[in-house]
């Protein structure tokens, strides 16, 4: 026959296993965002060109495109645009005003396509997830800068293309 003190060592036994699976599940229902899983997360940013300032006058038209992986900390770009006023002198990607990183290989005229990449540092990376960064193309005419696209977010897919290429 149990005494009152069986059962309720009983009773405390079933209690704290209770309370144990209870905390262990709480605390097994955190953020699901691995953060590995995160890093192999590319970010596709996209812009127009427009004026660079309001004293600027041109009918220049273009566009941007760029990836950012955080696993190798590269962004790749890709710009095309037209109808400059004179030929593009010079090509820098700017960090919220100041230059980046200048863009090599753009050509010297009022149309033209360029790409390539080039690695952020940490501070680059936030500041490009903040829209903080823009290319801008330099004229003849306009040697401040006659137009600018800044970045911004568009989508992000995964970098692991997994054992059935489907991408999870």
């Amino acid at each position: 026959m149990k005494t009152i003190n069986d059962l309720f060592k009983e009773k405390v036994s079933w209690t704290a296993v209770l309370v144990i699976l209870f905390f262990v599940g709480m605390t097994s229902c955190g953020d699901d965002s691995d953060p590995e899983e995160m890093v192999d997360m590319k970010v596709n940013y996209s812009a127009d060109f427009v004026k660079a300032n309001d004293e600027v006058t041109t009918s220049a038209t273009g566009s941007a495109t760029a990836t950012y992986d955080p696993a190798t900390m590269e962004l790749s770009y890709s710009a095309t645009w037209s109808g400059l006023g004179s030929n593009a002198v010079n090509m820098h990607f700017h960090n919220d005003g100041p230059v980046m990183v200048g863009i090599p290989g753009f050509p010297e005229a009022t149309g033209g396509t360029v790409s390539g990449t080039i690695s952020l540092t940490s501070q680059q990376a936030s500041d490009l997830a903040a829209g903080k960064i823009y290319m801008m193309i330099h004229t003849v005419d306009y040697p401040g800068g006659e137009v600018n696209a800044t970045l911004t977010k568009s989508s992000s897919s995964s970098n692991n293309t997994g054992e059935n290429g489907s991408g999870y």
